[in-house]
């Protein structure tokens, strides 16, 4: 009996491991997006490297930024990608990588006058971000509490335009500085104001710490070579 308990104990703990990932990310070009039915990117492109070092094998979902880190955060078997490594996300993840560089900025309308020094001068106004995004945690941990968060950075531009009493207007919009203007023109939003770029991030791979400790264990190997 014991003998039949271990081995079925060793094919559960062989099946577990043998199961492919769940990776989640969000469409944030440059460094992940869908062509067609593929996901690709600066930052998938790195992944895809790492999993191939480690042998092993992953789907890749592209989903609202919200909910791509909520599936990380609650799955074993799960990571998110790329995602900013910050003091408060250290022990809800495993961490690998980095997968790319990002640079965060601060843009407004043209009509916005004011200037800002640093990044925790943006506590003054109202910023626009998106919901469990590392620029968010970052901009709260400088001071800013007026932040109005989306469920995708796509909705952010349009809300500059609105009216000051509407309850989504938002003065300032803090995102990914490559594709800020491209972002904000596909929003309708043709002219676009860089105030501050706040900071260089690296980004990674987060997998939930309750993934196989061998495939945890092969990611880890894979990201020092």
């Amino acid at each position: 009996m014991r003998i039949r308990m271990l081995v079925a104990a060793l094919a559960t703990t062989t099946a577990a491991t043998a199961a492919p990932l769940q990776l989640y990310t969000e469409h944030n070009p440059p460094f992940n997006y869908a062509e067609g039915s593929e996901v690709k990117g600066i930052a998938t492109n790195a992944v895809r490297e790492m999993l191939r070092k480690a042998g092993l094998e992953a789907t890749i979902t592209l989903l609202k930024w919200d909910e791509a880190y909520a599936k990380a955060q609650s799955t074993a078997g799960a990571c998110v990608f790329g995602t900013a490594r910050l003091a408060n996300r250290e022990n809800v993840f495993k961490w690998y990588g980095p997968v790319a560089q990002n640079t965060w900025g601060l843009y407004a309308l043209p009509s916005f006058s004011k200037k800002l020094a640093k990044a925790g001068d943006a506590r003054f106004y109202k910023v626009g971000g998106v919901k469990n995004d590392a620029k968010v945690d970052f901009l709260r941990a400088e001071g800013a509490s007026s932040i109005k968060e989306a469920a995708t950075d796509a909705e952010n531009p349009a809300r500059l335009m609105k009216a000051k009493d509407d309850p989504d207007y938002i003065e300032l919009w803090i995102t990914t500085s490559a594709t800020a203007k491209e972002v904000a023109a596909a929003a309708g939003v043709k002219d676009l104001k860089e105030l501050l770029l706040v900071r260089k991030q690296a980004l990674y791979l987060a997998c939930n710490p309750r993934t196989a400790k061998a495939d945890l264990a092969k990611l880890e190997a894979a990201a020092r070579k």
